[in-house]
């Protein structure tokens, strides 16, 4: 279910929630009800709490009314279905208009009705657990999008790949900026714009001078992304390339290679519009598909090829492997430690690093680990999302090293 079809949802439920209120007593209108979806639009719909605070700031006006609100949230958010009989006592409560004081009377049978059912939901709840069933209603409305952030890309259906690709596509992928040499006119007092200065002090009844300021342009900093594609790195290659294709199309400043028992540039297939199309042509040309990993052959070809051509301008080079090379060790070495100086950064992104007990024992990976400024996990989309976070602070130089 894709996030927009989630917050429908949420909006909807919450509107009847508010007429059910309504049934209840609350004078609520149109403006509540509105007021209520928009605080939901701005919490976490993670935690629970969070958001009953979030209605309840919205459908309350009198603190009295506090104990027969919780009531109702917790019978409604679990299952709507099960409360038919409770709003058909409501609804004819609305409708015999009566007095107050019966009107209380009739509140306090409901309130006993609710206490009861919340007992018994309770005790369904526990025995649901017990037999490890489905989750209540209210899970269902928060976790979907949440399962398959943190699902693992080597465990999803083909449904859920194309869900992801469509998170991916709808993702707001931001990138950090080089500050360059040259000057633009700005506002921030770095160098002193004298020509403009003059120009809007020209007149001389003038009483004070305003001061016309330079500040330096920018640019997005250049990524070179090299992606193994050995047989090793299967269930990951088809939806990390969908990524780099994303992030092409969000950044025009992006190199890409794929490499497995040699390398290939597939950037300029990376400019179709349409990611499947792209996709198919790099599938076409790409001959290397499920072999066996050189990466250190790898790296001497780009070192000696690549490198002066797309390692301009502070570039960072993001490495996608599972580090299982079955090359020349001692060639890895000294051709990881000749890209890490060529770079601004150098990124290693290793989809084992998604298992708990992994550890970096192999040759391959001890090899290249010390040339390397990062080193992330690459395995569901959380961890896309935490690279996204990586690539828009560059110039932050601080560190990053995960191990789980």
């Amino acid at each position: 279910m894709t996030t927009t079809a989630i917050q429908s949802r949420l909006h909807n439920a919450i509107t009847v929630f508010g007429r059910f209120l309504r049934q209840a007593g609350y004078s609520l209108g149109t403006g509540e009800i509105m007021n209520a979806i928009e605080a939901s639009s701005k919490i976490g719909l993670s935690n629970r709490e969070d958001f009953r605070q979030a209605l309840k700031t919205c459908f309350i006006t009198d603190h009295k009314l506090i104990p027969l609100f919780d009531q109702l949230f917790d019978i409604y958010w679990r299952n709507p279905d099960r409360i038919e009989n409770v709003s058909d006592i409501l609804r004819k409560l609305n409708e015999s208009r009566l007095g107050k004081a019966e009107l209380g009377s009739m509140k306090d049978q409901v309130k006993e009705l609710y206490k009861k059912r919340v007992e018994g939901y309770k005790e369904r709840e526990k025995e649901e657990d017990e037999r490890e069933e489905e989750k209540p209603f209210d899970v269902f409305l928060y976790s979907p999008e949440e399962v398959l952030r943190k699902k693992r890309f080597d465990a999803y259906t083909p449904e859920e790949l194309e869900e992801a690709k469509i998170f991916i596509n709808q993702w707001n992928w931001e990138f950090s900026l080089r500050k360059l040499r040259r000057l633009k006119p700005g506002s921030s007092p770095y160098r002193l714009n004298i020509r403009n200065t003059i120009r809007k002090n020209i007149f001389p009844t003038q009483d004070f001078i305003e001061l016309q300021w330079k500040e330096r342009k920018t640019k997005p900093r250049p990524i070179v992304i090299l992606t193994d594609i050995s047989g090793s790195m299967d269930h990951y290659t088809r939806i990390l390339l969908h990524f780099i294709f994303t992030i092409h199309s969000v950044n025009r400043h992006v190199e890409a290679f794929t490499f497995g028992t040699r390398l290939s540039r597939i950037t300029h297939y990376l400019r179709r519009k349409d990611a499947n199309d792209a996709l198919d042509l790099v599938n076409q040309s790409v001959k290397d598909w499920s072999g066996g990993t050189k990466i250190g052959k790898t790296l001497e070809t780009f070192n000696q090829i690549w490198a002066r051509r797309v390692l301009t301008g502070g570039a960072v080079v993001l490495i996608i492997s599972d580090g299982l090379d079955t090359g020349n060790i001692e060639l890895l070495t000294k051709e990881s430690s000749r890209l890490h100086r060529s770079c601004h950064r150098l990124i290693w992104l290793n989809p084992n690093l998604g298992f708990k007990d992994y550890e970096p024992i192999t040759k391959g990976v001890q090899s290249i680990l010390p040339n390397v400024d990062d080193f992330l996990p690459i395995y569901n989309l959380d961890s896309l999302i935490e690279l996204g976070s990586v690539l828009g602070k560059l110039d932050k130089r601080q560190s990053f090293r995960a191990m789980a």
